[in-house]
This record gives structure tokens, sequence and C-alpha cells, in this order.
């Protein structure tokens, strides 16, 4: 019996004794606990040798943005900003507001009300964001951009809300389009509402975009592809045509485009 017990006692010895290490010493044991990382803590790098694992970046590059500074307001469509480049007067794609009036023409209805409504959502001074589309520049030199601003901690673009609140009329001058959907569908929330230039204005001062463009034939003038403008002879001045504010394209057989901004019948 006494022989059982020893043998007994020199297992349970053996079974606790340290772990020998690679000299033969000792190395004594310590539980295993599970790896914690606090919040606001840095996790433990790999180790070296080994990458971590990150997700694929993205399939398509993002479209071209820039911040810039809201230096002035020329008018209801068109402001300058000064960015990391320097000054630039930018063009608001896609909307047409009306105009200040030039060449002894009178300022377009509701102009004055467009004007101070871009003024009042950006102001200068306001930091905004620019959008490039597919062009960069008009025929003069002005940059073609959506604007973003920030608006109780959300993005609102600004073509947009200017055609919404009935400031400017939705117009759609390809290739730049990325946003004609939405700025068509502002434009009829503005009709229905009645917001702005729609019950300020007389139809003859405002045409809607079309979603269509007429059917084209012989008897239509390609300077003006929107509408049917005849060819001359005779020679057509705004006054002989029920058109007003229209693409125009060169050469311009009937001088509408008086201005040379692309716009026919702005006025008149």
């Amino acid at each position: 019996m006494r022989r059982l017990a020893g043998l007994f006692l020199l297992l349970v010895l053996t079974a606790c004794a340290p772990a020998p290490s690679g000299d033969g010493a000792a190395v004594p044991r310590s539980p295993v606990s599970p790896v914690v990382t606090p919040a606001g803590l840095t996790a433990p790098t790999a180790p070296a040798g080994l990458r971590p694992v990150t997700s694929p970046p993205p399939t398509a590059p993002a479209p071209f943005t820039e911040p810039a500074t809201v230096r002035t307001v020329i008018d209801g469509d068109t402001l300058t900003v000064v960015t990391l480049r320097g000054e630039a007067v930018v063009r608001l794609i896609g909307i047409d507001a009306p105009e200040r009036g030039s060449d002894g023409h009178p300022p377009e209805c509701y102009n004055e009300e467009a004007t101070r409504l871009l003024a009042e959502l950006a102001p200068p001074g306001t930091v905004v964001l620019l959008e490039r589309d597919v062009s960069e520049t008009d025929r003069y030199g002005r940059l073609l951009r959506y604007v973003w601003i920030d608006r109780n901690g959300q993005r609102l673009l600004l073509n947009e809300e200017l055609v919404r609140r009935g400031a400017a009329v939705a117009r759609e001058y390809p290739p730049d389009t990325r946003y004609a959907a939405r700025l068509a569908a502002a434009q009829q929330v503005a009709q229905a509402t009645r917001a702005g230039l729609w019950s300020h204005c007389s139809t003859a001062d405002v045409t809607p975009t079309s979603t269509a463009p007429p059917a084209r034939d012989a008897r239509c003038d390609p300077s003006y592809p929107d509408i049917c403008v005849p060819p001359p002879p005779p020679d057509l001045d705004c006054r002989d045509i029920p058109y007003r504010r229209f693409r125009v394209q060169p050469p311009d057989p009937h001088r509408l485009d008086t201005d040379r901004d692309g716009i026919g019948c702005e006025s008149g």
C-alpha cells in the first residue's frame, strides 16, 4: 500500500512540473487570456513580413472636384471663386438664369431676384465644392461646374436648388448632362408650385427645356437645334419668331444671338 501511494505522488508531481525550455531551463506556464483592444487604442500591428488585408480600391474614380471660396456673385448662374489655382469665373452647368441685360437691352424678368438668391445661398466667403462634368470651360473661358454647398451638415447642389426655387430654368448643354434628370425634376416642382419666375414672369419670358427636340427637316436651320427657324432669306429678327432663350450654334445666319453667349433672343 505504501508503495502504491508513493507511485501516485510521483505521477502528480511530474504532471505539474514546468515545461523545459530549449536550453533545458524550466519555463513557468501562464494562463491564456483573450486579447482585448479598448476603444480608442490601436490594435497591435501584424508581425514583420505579413501584409495587412485591406479593402480593394473603388473600381471607378470619383468625379473631378475642387474646393473653392466664393468671391463675388455676378448674376443668377455665374460667380467668381478663388481656388488653389487662382481666381476664376464659374458658370453653373445645366441651368439658365435671367440675364442682367447688355447692349442697351434691359435686365430680364426676375434677374435681380435670381442674383439675390444666389448671393444668399453662397455669399462671398462661402467654401464650396466644384464638380466638373465633361467640359472644362465654355467659349468665354469660364469654368463649367456643378457647385455644392454645405447646408446643415449635408451637401446641397446649388444648380438644382436655384431651379427648384424658380430662380433659373433647367437647360441641357450636351455633353455636360450628368444631372439633367435631377434638374428637370426640380423644374417640374418649381412649375407646379409656381415658384419664383414661374409666377412673376410671362410665358414669353420663360421657355422650359424640352426633353425631346422637334423633328428636323430642310426648313429648319441647323444653327438653332432646339427650335425650327427657317434659313434666310428672309432675314429674321427676334420679334419675327415666337421663341425665347434657345440654343444657338455658329454661324447664326439670322444673328439672333447678339451677345454671342450661345443663347438666342434673350430679350425683346
